[in-house]
Order: structure tokens, then C-alpha cells, then sequence
């Protein structure tokens, strides 16, 4: 190898490196590409595996580009060290009340059928379930079987601002306590806060939907929901927030929870994924959350569910217990 390709493979080697660390870090994940990228952290670190595995088994590059898998290595090292850190469960602290709300939280993308959807929400007892991408006539005939099935719910909605793309639901069961009425926030795909009539027996309920950064033009929008969103869940006490969040935990907008917790992350569940559903879910984006007031709740446990009808997202469970 010539002088000038050795230091072409440096080259290489050292900016592969570079990226892959500042990926594990992460620098800029609020930008565009950068934060496409980094919401795959499990396939990053995969696929730059298996890129060094092919280079130490194929004789004619296992010394030449020694340098770039020695690279691909730790940078696939960096990547595997933040999934195992999500990996284990946080905040082991003493039992709570025993007093305990279920919350479901599934991107229904408007294909879900409400028999399927009562069913699920009925099989794991939950007490609150989230719905983005859901109609107001699936989420009514939804809350009508369940009653039917003695799981009274209360419905609430906030619309959307896109022809397309349905808005958000909420159910609450009666047990949680009393929701006579929901504010709509300021998201473009349809967000609700639900207050209490008794404030000082019930939590405030978010059923939150962001919009996705999907483009270099959605860039700025989706810091500031996913931002308004998680400084709703650190200014109000005992707060519950669930739904499509669009980010990991990654992300600028989730990075600083201030008081609150991510409740996968709290179980040790932060590194599956739940988007999209066809993937397997260490391979998913982590985009789904339950997030609560820490000084509130603690987190008993929170699963990824199968995947579930025709929707592209994986549903959430997440058990809470009251302080």
C-alpha cells in the first residue's frame, strides 16, 4: 500500500470514527439527518459490526483497512454501551401506595378496528389509554365496548390541523377520577390536556402527538412541540403524559425531562422500539412514551406490545404506582 493510500485509510478511518462517537454522544441530534439517523441506534451499531466482521474475514483487507474496522468497532461499541445503560432499570426506590393506573398508548395510524382496540385495552386493565391517529368514531365505539364490558370510559378528543392525518384520544376510566373537559394544545397533528375536577385526588392527563421530522422544512416545528411537550410534564405536578412523541430519548426535546421520568427508561425498556412495527423491536425507534412527574409516580413496569392491526407503530403499557 502506497504511502498516500495509508493515510486515505486514516482519513477514513479517523472521520468514521468521529461520526459514529458524536452519534453515541449525541452532537446535533436535533438537526436534520442527524436526527433521522440517531433514532436507530441499534442498527447503526449493528450494521457497523457487521461492516468491521466483513473486513477481518475477507484476507485482502483485514490488514489493509485495519484502521477503518478498528473504527467501526468502537464505534459500534459506542452505540451497544448507551443501549445496555437503557437497558437497566433506574429509579429502584421503595414500594409506592399499591394505588396503581395502567396507561395504553398506541399511533393507531386509523386503522384499528375498536373491537380490537377494547379488546387490548380491557386485557391489560388499563385505566388510561392514548390514541393519536385515531378517529372520534373509533375512539366513541371503543369506549362504548368497554363499558359494555364494565370498563366505563370517559372520552376526550383534540382534532388535528392536517386533512390526513386523524387526531388524538383519550380515554380515562372513571376510577382514575373525573374529566369533565380537555384543552387542545398547540401541535399541528392534535394534542389534549385533560384536568381533574379534583386536582388534589387526580393527575392531570396529556395525550400528546408531535409532529414528526420528516423533512428538513419540519425541523423547527418538531423541536418546539416535542419541547412544549416535555416542559408541560416538568411544570405540572403529578402529571401524566403518553402518546406519540416522535423523538427519543435522544432528542433535544426529551433530553431535559427536569422533574419527570421516561417510563421505559425508568423499567430499563428505553432501548425497544416501537416504530415501525414491522421491525423487531430492538431494531425500532423508541419514538412512543409514557412520561410522569418522578416525585408522583413510580414505575412498576412498561412493555413494548405486539405489533397490533394494520398500524405501523408497536402499542406501550406502562404501570405506574402512586408515591
Amino acid at each position: 500500500m502506497t504511502a498516500a493510500a495509508r493515510v486515505l485509510v486514516w482519513a477514513v478511518a479517523l472521520s468514521v470514527l468521529g461520526v459514529l462517537v458524536a452519534l453515541a454522544v449525541p452532537v446535533a441530534s436535533g438537526t436534520y439527518l442527524v436526527a433521522q439517523v440517531v433514532s436507530f441506534r441499534a442498527l447503526l451499531g449493528l450494521g457497523s459490526a457487521v461492516v468491521a466482521a466483513a473486513l477481518l474475514a475477507v484476507p485482502a483487507t483485514r490488514r489493509r483497512l485495519l484502521p477503518l474496522t478498528v473504527a467501526l468497532i468502537v464505534g459500534a461499541a459506542a452505540q451497544g454501551a448507551v443501549l445496555a445503560a437503557r437497558s437497566t432499570p433506574q429509579h429502584a426506590d421503595a414500594a409506592g401506595s399499591g394505588d396503581q393506573v395502567v396507561v395504553l398508548s398506541f399511533n393507531t395510524l386509523s386503522t384499528v378496528d375498536p373491537a380490537v382496540l377494547a379488546d387490548l385495552a380491557l386485557e391489560h386493565g388499563a385505566d388510561v389509554v392514548v390514541l393519536p391517529e385515531t378517529s372520534g368514531y373509533t375512539a366513541r365505539m371503543t369506549a362504548k365496548r368497554m363499558a359494555s364490558a364494565g370498563q366505563p370510559m370517559q372520552r376526550l378528543t383534540a382534532a388535528g390541523h392536517s386533512s390526513f392525518v386523524a387526531g388524538t384520544a383519550l380515554l380515562v376510566s372513571e376510577r382514575v377520577g373525573t374529566y369533565p373537559a380537555s384543552e387542545s394544545l398547540p401541535t399541528l397533528l392534535g394534542s389534549l390536556r385533560a384536568d381533574p375536577s379534583d386536582p388534589a385526588g387526580s393527575p392531570v392527563i396529556v395525550a400528546a402527538h408531535p409532529i414528526a421530522p420528516i423533512s428538513r422544512g419540519s425541523m423547527p416545528t418538531w423541536r418546539t412541540e416535542t419541547r412544549l411537550v416535555a416542559d408541560l410534564c416538568g411544570s405540572t405536578p403529578g402529571v401524566i403524559v403518553a402518546g406519540d412523541l416522535n423523538s427519543t430519548l435522544d432528542h433535544p426535546g426529551l433530553q431535559d425531562l427536569g422533574p419527570c421520568i421516561d417510563a421505559a427508561r425508568a423499567s430499563g425498556a428505553a432501548a425497544l422500539g416501537t416504530w415501525p412495527a414491522s421491525a423487531p423491536r430492538f431494531l425500532a425507534a423508541p419514538i412512543d412514551h409514557v412520561l410522569v412527574d418522578g416525585r408522583a409516580w413510580r414505575v412498576v413496569g412498561f412493555q413494548v406490545l405486539e405489533r397490533t392491526g394494520g398500524s405501523d407503530h408497536r402499542p406501550i403499557l406502562a404501570t405506574l404506582e402512586r408515591r
